[in-house]
């Protein structure tokens, strides 16, 4: 079965909305918005079936929920011929106000697929959006409708549907605030919710605005309004990338600021005190609500900078320590153990600070016969038996490669310099064990300290101490070619 071109779906569901908007209240326009509403439904239903992964279940929910409502508008129909016309509930009313909860949950199901994780930002601008949008209902529809009418089923059912209302923007809000594209199925999914939106709005606003609309009938107009907004549902899941829509977004994408951020939380911050200084709250209900919603507002919009802040610190934070650390051991790096030197020879004593300069011996052939994860074993290993055995005082780093050095402050004198070299070169005696294999390997160890006599500069105790460990290698290396050649001829 070939797939139908998602564009096809709200193209055929405007031209049979079209008939509403030009002859509004005729049995044409009823059974053409019928109509067109159950190809929207089909079209969805056989969508779904090219979907896999785990979107499907948030394709599913939408489907069911474009179904549900369908079976409201044909029983509605059916109860009206069967039973007469209803008053201001009906049966019906149970299915059209369940679709609200569906279709938010499919979209709360789809960001968190995409963005797992990272909802926190997106969902506290949502809330201090929907925050505004919900006492703006509550404000001019909701309440006004409650004072004037008494305590009813009618009244309940007539200000569930603009609570419903708030849930589609808060999952077009968290929709558009989350990390990932907008384009493609994502789009069909946000202007289907702004469409909803929208026609509700229209559908409850502006018959109480203009009385002649309710009355005759020009507010059936806005049913193809949200027949459109029905088929851009079904356009989402016929999409042939709208198992993409859950796939999950690159970091570098969820750290962009979306636009749409700065724009919808000016207006969230500018709605409420103009709406205060334009307009007159005479009841409690009036104030309380206004006063509750701001307070709402406000919490959100501190908590969201809150988490700004930290994040920026932690930001900071993590700068600060990879500008002054080796990535692989988390030691120090040479310009923070130079920075450290240069502190320290202005507070020397009779002896020292002491340099420590260390070459692992027989790193290179571990490297090369075993692979560069063997060898940074062998580091990750000899940092922590370093950081291990040097005093609280003394700072560790790593230089490159497997050169290392000890920065060694409050050495009491020479010998208390070579006893620490010795526990140095102690440090690899004991192998480190590859994938059951040990590796073994030798330390050499250059020692250079600051003296009164000699009051050596930074750069010159670390090129001492540079220099000392090459002798000490190069003398190892000589005492072990007679012993290499006596074996060779036993």
């Amino acid at each position: 079965m070939r797939r139908v071109p998602a564009p096809a779906v709200p193209i055929f569901a405007a031209l049979a909305g079209s008939v509403s908007v030009f002859a509004p209240g005729t049995t044409a326009a009823h059974n053409a918005y019928l109509v067109g509403f159950a190809a929207v439904v089909v079209s969805a239903w056989i969508g779904l079936r090219r979907i896999s992964g785990p979107s499907r279940g948030a394709y599913r929910l939408i489907a069911i929920a474009l179904t549900v409502w369908l079976t409201g508008d044909i029983l509605y129909d059916v109860l009206t011929r069967l039973l007469g016309p209803f008053g201001d509930v009906s049966p019906s009313d149970v299915l059209w106000i369940a679709g609200y909860p569906l279709l938010m949950t499919a979209m709360v199901k789809l960001v968190r697929l995409r963005a797992p994780g990272r909802l926190r930002d997106g969902v506290l601008d949502a809330a201090a959006m929907t925050t505004v949008v919900a006492w703006l209902f509550w404000q001019f529809l909701i309440l006004p409708a409650a004072e004037t009418q008494d305590l009813s089923l009618a009244m309940f059912v007539g200000a569930t549907y603009p609570f419903g209302d708030v849930m589609f923007f808060a999952g077009v809000a968290i929709l558009v605030f989350a990390p990932g594209t907008t384009r493609g199925s994502a789009g069909y999914l946000i202007a289907a919710l702004t469409l909803t939106l929208a026609g509700d709005i229209s559908i409850s606003l502006l018959p109480i605005l203009f009385e002649d609309l309710s009355r005759s009938g020009q507010a059936d107009r806005f049913d193809g309004l949200l027949l459109l907004a029905n088929s851009m549902l079904a356009a989402a899941v016929v999409h042939q990338d709208a198992a993409k829509v859950a796939q999950p977004d690159s970091a570098l994408t969820a750290q962009r600021l979306h636009p749409a951020r700065v724009v919808f939380l000016g207006i969230a911050l500018v709605v409420l005190p103009t709406v205060t200084g334009l307009h007159s709250f005479g009841t409690i209900v009036s104030r309380v609500s206004l006063l509750v919603s701001i307070m709402m507002l406000t919490t959100f919009i501190l908590v969201r900078f809150l988490f700004v802040v930290r994040e920026q610190e932690r930001i900071k934070a993590a700068l600060a320590h990879q500008a002054e650390h080796d990535q692989l051991t988390g030691l120090a790096n040479r310009a923070a153990l130079h920075a450290q030197l240069e502190l320290e020879l202005f507070r020397v004593s009779d002896y020292g600070p002491v340099v420590l300069y260390m070459d692992l011996d027989g790193f290179k052939q571990i490297n090369d016969r075993y692979g560069h994860a063997a060898g940074d074993l062998i580091l990750v290993e000899f940092a922590r038996r370093l950081t291990a055995t040097i005093r609280p005082a003394d700072t560790a780093a790593r230089l490159g490669g497997d050169e290392f050095v000890v920065l060694a402050t409050g050495v009491e004198d020479e010998d208390d310099a070579h006893r620490l070299a010795g526990r140095l070169r102690a440090l690899a005696e004991e192998p480190v064990v590859w994938n059951g294999e040990a590796l073994s390997f030798g330390v050499s160890v250059g020692l250079s300290a600051w003296t009164p006599q000699d009051r050596p500069s930074a750069d010159t105790l670390f090129a001492n101490a540079d220099a000392a460990m090459y002798a000490e290698k190069a003398a190892r290396k000589k005492a072990a070619v007679p012993e290499a050649i006596h074996l060779s001829r036993a």
